[in-house]
């Protein structure tokens, strides 16, 4: 079979949309397609152009990468077809700012994202419609739109409209539906906050490229915050939450700039 005439589906994500679920719970299990597991994902090109599937699934999240991979995925195969989940923006940033909390990165909401544009995650890294023009751009497809919270109040009909985009199927009793990244409480990122501003001032460096790296220098610190945060369940509430995580009424007023941008999504959805 040529390479043209394969059918191809990419899951981009974005991270912080269920995507660790799908990966484990629900990809493997669909019929009619080769999924193509995230861990090789550095190898997806060469496995489609040296195997015959009629279809292939790659999944993978990216937030600041997904032009590069989009680009990349399309120069082989530009056939492919994009699948990409979205997530009302406060939602999003909450959960993007406590999953580098639970990494080791201390600093305050605030400067991790505001209104002025200096903080870590910039105003261009929350703009959907970007997102959805940089895959217009490249791909001669539509993609399929989905919105994360059907995942949690309707996960079938969110499952069918990827079995039904991607021309796969999945019996519904092979699914499991449990929680596959479970997420931890704001006493215990505020602790573990708290911690790595003593003991740990500068994250660990994730060595993405070099598994040996990553074992010797990453995980034995991310070991360490999930025992430091284990330890803070024990912990008196009053004694660690001196502030909330988040300043709900300062995310409020910060994400209401993404009002529009959200309505986009929904009436494409």
């Amino acid at each position: 079979m040529l390479n043209s005439e394969k059918e191809i589906y990419f899951h981009v994500g974005l991270a912080k949309t269920g995507s660790t679920f799908v990966q484990n719970n629900f990809f493997p299990k669909l019929k009619n397609i080769k999924y193509i597991s995230t861990h090789k994902y550095k190898k997806c090109i060469d496995i489609i152009k040296r195997t015959n599937y009629k279809s292939y699934l790659i999944s993978r999240e990216f937030d600041r990468k997904l032009e590069e991979e989009v680009i990349k995925i399309l120069s082989h195969f530009p056939q492919t077809k994009i699948i990409i989940v979205f997530r009302e923006h406060k939602k999003w940033i909450s959960s993007q700012f406590k999953k580098y909390s639970k990494n080791g990165w201390h600093w305050d909401f605030e400067d991790f994202y505001n209104s002025e544009n200096t903080g870590y995650w910039k105003k261009e890294d929350m703009l959907y419609k970007d997102k959805l023009e940089i895959i217009h751009k490249y791909s001669k497809k539509e993609p399929l739109i989905l919105n994360f919270d059907e995942l949690k109040t309707n996960p079938h009909s969110y499952l069918g409209k990827i079995a039904n985009y991607t021309k796969s199927n999945y019996v519904k009793d092979q699914i499991s539906l449990n929680i596959v990244h479970k997420s931890y409480s704001e006493k215990q990122l505020i602790f573990l906050k708290g911690f790595c501003k003593i003991f740990k001032k500068n994250p660990p460096k994730y060595y993405e490229k070099n598994k040996l790296k990553h074992w010797l220098f990453f995980r034995p610190w991310w070991f360490l915050y999930h025992l430091v945060m284990y330890f803070a369940i024990l912990l008196p509430k009053s004694l660690v939450i001196k502030k909330p995580l988040i300043d709900q009424e300062y995310l409020e007023k910060s994400m209401m700039k993404y009002k529009k941008d959200w309505d986009l999504i929904i009436n494409k959805i």
